[in-house]
């Protein structure tokens, strides 16, 4: 069994170095026919990273508060988040319309950007939304118990 086990080792190592050595002649005259010459004393040219900001645009501010006035509440809702993140007279403005959202979703997400944005501005339409959904939940729950 040993003899079966030293045959199996011989040939792997006779593959792996004939492997090898094709490996070496095929890559040295590939590069000939290429016509590239082998430097080792100059570095590789790094090729140039493309800058993010010329990949997608910096600033889509306007793109969210254009969303706002779309007729899928779904895009309304996102719109909404994203511009939690932004600052701005135009964005507050925006997102105070969209507290008067017929959807709630949207009307809520609207409420909670302002309150990440933190504009003195917001603060009388975001007690007066605050009323409004308490009201809503009132009449919500008293409907619900009456059932």
């Amino acid at each position: 069994m040993w003899q079966l086990e030293v045959k199996i080792i011989a040939l792997t190592l006779v593959y792996f170095t004939g492997w090898f050595m094709f490996e070496k002649v095929f890559s040295a005259l590939w590069s000939r026919l290429r016509g590239e010459e082998k430097d080792n004393n100059m570095p590789r040219a790094r090729r140039k990273v493309v800058p993010l900001a010329t990949v997608t645009p910096v600033d889509q501010t306007w793109r969210y508060i254009k969303g706002l006035s779309s007729p899928d509440w779904r895009i309304r809702r996102i719109s909404c988040i994203q511009l939690g993140d932004r600052r701005g007279t135009a964005v507050v403005e925006a997102l105070i319309e969209a507290l008067e959202d017929p959807r709630e979703e949207v009307s809520l997400a609207a409420g909670e950007s302002l309150t990440r944005i933190g504009d003195p501005a917001a603060i009388e339409a975001l007690t007066s939304h605050c009323r409004k959904l308490e009201t809503r939940s009132m009449r919500s729950y008293e409907n619900y118990r009456a059932a």
